[in-house]
């Protein structure tokens, strides 16, 4: 069922954007505004919306079932495999009134190919709509928090179990199961989760050969994210198989003091550049700056990333809804890294961390 709402505010965005009409591919973006959930393929479909507020769906005759429930809200125009999708899409923009020189936005989920076809003839100029919803769905409202919430409360009882889990002699790819297997049998659908052990922890994001085998005194390094109800979570946590070195004892501590400082300048109105450096100051000031070597934070909802990415490119100020991970790393290729992640969120409240897990120093 179409999101009324959703519908209206994307209206009014192009009519800021002076966009003519947005062409919502198969994405988060497409369900987001209509609740459709289709993933990318050899055949085109999607929702067309222009600034007026018309709009029709283009969708293959394969599929015509699965968008019945949108279509007293949205004109479904159906193509055929033998006649294929240009001559109905030129259709739809007939139906609409895009007849004349055109500005249209398209979102992820159309592959350039198709899109070149879409307008091939027409003087339709097409905008890149990667980010045109962010501002949108970057504001959760009080069900989406909910949903965050209930997500992030799962993985914090998915990483209590993994920490039960991990010992000598298992490899990094047992691990990796077992967060999957845990997600998927509670209901949620896991990405494959980041686990680094030992030097391989050394790397921000591990290549995943994952078959070292964990060993005593190792680092493991665990990352965590998927979806529940449609909202992602994603937590990082680096745990410690025996007494860690004082080496690694003290780049824990500075990235937990670093994690630290950042969720406490977190507040609305607050500069994402500002919080990015509340953490980044701390650890070059103990002298690792170079091994700390990618953003603070991003955004999370119905994409595990999306607006606001907290980083020292972004000077737009926190809101009331957003929700995103604040995550300092030290890392030494070769050696070992630590890496520590919560999520946040901006409610009417103030902040909130929802993601519960301890994170002082574990020794398994």
């Amino acid at each position: 069922m179409v999101n009324y709402n959703r519908f209206q505010r994307l209206v009014e965005l192009l009519n800021q954007k002076e966009l003519d009409a947005v062409f919502l591919a198969p994405s988060s973006d497409l369900k987001y505004v209509t609740g459709l959930d289709f993933h990318p393929d050899s055949r085109l479909k999607g929702a067309l919306i222009t600034k007026e507020g018309k709009s029709f769906f283009l969708c293959p005759s394969l599929l015509r079932a699965d968008v019945k429930r949108i279509e007293d809200d949205i004109p479904v125009l159906e193509w055929s495999d033998d006649d294929w999708f240009q001559n109905t899409f030129k259709q739809g923009l007939h139906c609409v009134g895009l007849t004349n020189s055109s500005r249209i936005a398209f979102t992820r989920g159309i592959e350039a190919c198709d899109m070149i076809e879409a307008v091939k003839g027409l003087d339709i100029e097409c905008v890149n709509g990667f980010s045109l919803l962010a501002p949108m769905r970057s504001i959760k409202n009080k069900k989406e928090l909910e949903l965050m919430r209930k997500a992030s409360s799962m993985n914090d009882k998915m990483m209590e179990a993994v920490s039960a889990y991990i010992r000598p002699g298992i490899y990094e790819s047992d691990i990796v199961r077992f967060v999957m297997n845990f997600h998927e049998s509670h209901g949620g659908s896991p990405r494959i989760p980041g686990v680094s052990t030992g030097p391989n922890s050394g790397k921000a994001h591990y290549a995943r050969d994952n078959n070292r085998v964990v060993q005593e005194r190792d680092i493991v390094m665990v990352d965590s994210g998927g979806w529940y109800d449609g909202y992602s979570h994603d937590m990082t946590r680096t745990f410690f198989v025996g007494t860690p070195t004082d080496e690694q004892r003290k780049i824990y501590e500075i990235v937990l003091e670093a994690q630290l400082a950042a969720e406490e300048k977190v507040q609305i109105g607050a500069i994402p550049r500002d919080i990015d450096s509340a953490a980044r100051d701390i650890i070059m000031k103990h002298g690792y700056g170079e091994a700390f070597n990618h953003r603070l934070g991003h955004g999370i909802g119905m994409d595990g990333y999306e607006a606001p990415y907290i980083s020292q490119g972004n000077d737009f100020p926190l809101v009331e809804g957003n929700c995103f991970s604040i995550e300092p790393g030290i890392y030494d290729e070769g050696t070992f890294g630590v890496r520590i992640e919560d999520l946040m969120m901006l409610t009417e409240s103030g902040k909130e961390i929802i993601t519960l897990f301890p994170k002082k120093l574990i020794i398994l």
